[in-house]
């Protein structure tokens, strides 16, 4: 699988307390929000961007608390991959799987930790 067909597209997840007032500001630019099953998570479009946010509630109840406190108030690079498997075998040295989840909406997730940094490879089940 070439590089450009396995990264299908990159998305920032910003993980907060309380999403109201960066939902409010989405809005009030005029960003398309895109509703979820859950309060707690909620995307936002704009031409071909878009950015999540998601509650750190919403964000325990498919990762270890330990981590969500890690991605509490950053914005963690989500990216949209074909293989979950094949992105983290290309992680470069040094990089770390914090955590691998199935999701309860049955992405499977793998969390890494990379320069100091936090990413996630998302593969959405088939």
């Amino acid at each position: 699988m070439q590089g450009t067909d396995l990264v299908r597209r990159s998305t920032p997840l910003c993980v907060l307390a309380d999403i109201g007032a960066a939902a409010r500001r989405y809005e009030a630019l005029g960003m398309r929000r895109i509703d979820t099953e859950d309060a707690g998570c909620v995307g936002y479009r704009a031409g071909g961007t878009g950015v999540i946010l998601a509650t750190d509630a919403f964000m325990r109840g498919d990762y270890d608390a330990k981590h969500v406190d890690r991605m509490l108030d950053r914005s963690v690079d989500y990216l949209h991959v074909a293989s979950a498997d094949d992105a983290a075998s290309r992680l470069p040295a040094g990089a770390t799987v914090l955590q691998d989840v199935r999701t309860r909406a049955g992405t499977r997730e793998i969390l890494v930790e990379q320069g100091g940094g936090l990413l996630i490879l998302a593969e959405t089940a088939a």
